[in-house]
């Protein structure tokens, strides 16, 4: 069964849309923005089962950023601490006194600014193919980012296949492209990627209060060099490198990485 969306307020009156999945422990999913649209992602297979994998023996909430999917579309400010915001507004409104929190890739600075705020919040921690600083801008992300100018269509739908990296099916593909073409809209998609670049939680690893996984795929686009300095710089981190080379936790051994969250939840 679909799960019930449910709308949060943030603290500057943005609304935030939401879902819960299962009973137990909450873990709270930051996905990357800009590409999130809760109902649309329930509706794909492969994302569906890795929603269900995840709320096995807990519950998962997992949202939509501002500017996102089923979440307020006006908003303009795309900021860390706009968009930590978001995610303070979803574990208030559910009155969550202790969450576990996965961040991944462009939505894991703000799952540690948010436990380096909130320390008593977050009982664990756990950062998927991301990063502290320095948004990785390569030719190749940079020729996708110039079809954002020209053409929506074609630059969600390249986008999704370049964060993808090697899906099993066509089918599958070409459903996150659609997902991608209606989780936002371009100026929301410029904004975000601006906002990327300001990104840089550096100076609050150190203080880091929490128990924190940091999970990479060894030839995932985002320099595993990365992922060695949150472990380094974090107290109390653990690094554990996967095979493939997909962002997408649903894209490839999907299990293996349910595995390693499971075992860090618990």
């Amino acid at each position: 069964m679909e799960p019930r969306i449910q709308y949060a307020k943030t603290s500057d009156g943005v609304s935030i849309a939401y879902w819960v999945l299962g009973k137990g422990m909450p873990l709270v999913y930051a996905s990357s923005p800009p590409f999130n649209h809760l109902q649309m992602e329930w509706q794909i297979p492969q994302l569906r089962l890795l929603f269900e994998r995840l709320a096995r023996g807990r519950m998962l909430v997992k949202y939509d950023h501002r500017g996102c999917g089923l979440s307020q579309r006006d908003v303009h400010d795309y900021s860390l601490d706009r968009l930590v915001r978001d995610l303070e507004a979803v574990i208030d409104s559910l009155q969550l006194q202790s969450v576990n929190l996965l961040g991944g890739v462009h939505a894991g600075p703000v799952a540690i600014a948010y436990a380096a705020r909130s320390p008593q919040r977050v009982a664990r921690l756990i950062l998927w193919c991301t990063y502290a600083s320095g948004y990785v801008r390569s030719e190749r992300s940079e020729a996708i980012r110039g079809l954002l100018e020209r053409d929506w269509e074609l630059y969600a739908e390249t986008a999704a296949r370049y964060q993808l990296g090697s899906p099993e099916t066509a089918e599958f593909s070409g459903r996150m492209a659609e997902l991608a073409k209606e989780s936002t809209t371009p100026r929301v998609a410029r904004a975000m990627h601006a906002a990327w670049l300001q990104f840089d939680v550096t100076a609050l690893l150190r203080d880091l209060k929490v128990p924190t996984l940091v999970l990479h795929r060894r030839e995932v686009r985002y320099p595993i060099e990365l992922a060695k300095i949150l472990a380094a710089e974090i107290p109390d981190a653990r690094l554990a490198v996967l095979e493939g080379e997909s962002s997408g936790m649903a894209v490839g051994d999907m299990e293996s990485v349910a595995q390693a969250i499971e075992r860090w939840h618990n």
